[in-house]
């Protein structure tokens, strides 16, 4: 599907936001059914736990894997893709709970999508997911990583009050407004705070140096 064949075209590959990195748009409809297919994380997971390695998995959020998607051919551009949070949300679950049984105590969500211009019902589907998720994120670490940018003063609100979380990673590089809602405001406890201090954004260039004599 995402080169494409004789019987169907490639799909569509776009930028994230406004950087380098590319993806592949999931393309999706009312009658989709999500599967967990591939073990991917937690093999990768387990191979360097092997080695004596304790990796932090990363898995694309929910939320923003759906906004990030589009309606498949065929299908209302209307079509709400947040109307399939709920089938979508399961799979989550499968993974998340291999991943506690494989030893993971920590995990980093990719919720891009809070940096968008988002009404109160693509923000209520933040809150929705993660008091979904609260019971099957017991007992990890969860940090959620927002995108190289600004946070939306009441997208922050909503963030850091979702359930089941310990600890939210902001870009102060391209984003330094996140301080001042930092500063204004940060869940007490033992809440963690991760902030990057360099540049991220850019696909970073390795410059080739000349072998030792």
């Amino acid at each position: 599907m995402a080169r494409g064949n004789t019987y169907a075209p490639a799909m569509e590959m776009t930028k994230l936001f406004d950087t380098n990195y590319h993806y592949i748009v999931p393309e999706l409809g009312p009658d989709v059914n999500f599967s967990y297919a591939s073990h991917k994380a937690v093999n990768e997971y387990k191979e360097a736990k092997a080695l004596g390695i304790d990796t932090v998995p990363v898995l694309v959020g929910p939320v923003s894997y759906l906004l990030l998607s589009k309606p498949t051919k065929g299908v209302e551009k209307t079509f709400s893709l947040l109307s399939l949070l709920g089938k979508v949300l399961p799979v989550y679950k499968e993974v998340v709970s291999e991943l506690k049984a494989a030893g993971a105590s920590w995990i980093q969500v990719d919720e891009h999508g809070l940096v968008m211009d988002l009404d109160s019902e693509k923000l209520l589907a933040f809150s929705k997911a993660y008091s979904e998720l609260e019971s099957t994120l017991s007992g990890l670490n969860v940090i959620i990583e927002t995108y190289f940018t600004d946070v939306p003063a009441e997208t922050y609100q909503v963030l850091t009050t979702l359930k089941g979380v310990s600890g939210f990673r902001f870009d102060l590089v391209h984003g330094p407004k996140n301080l001042d809602l930092i500063m204004g405001g940060f869940p007490s406890g033992n809440t963690c705070l991760l902030v990057l201090l360099m540049e991220g954004k850019s696909v970073p260039t390795i410059l080739p140096h000349p072998l030792p004599p």
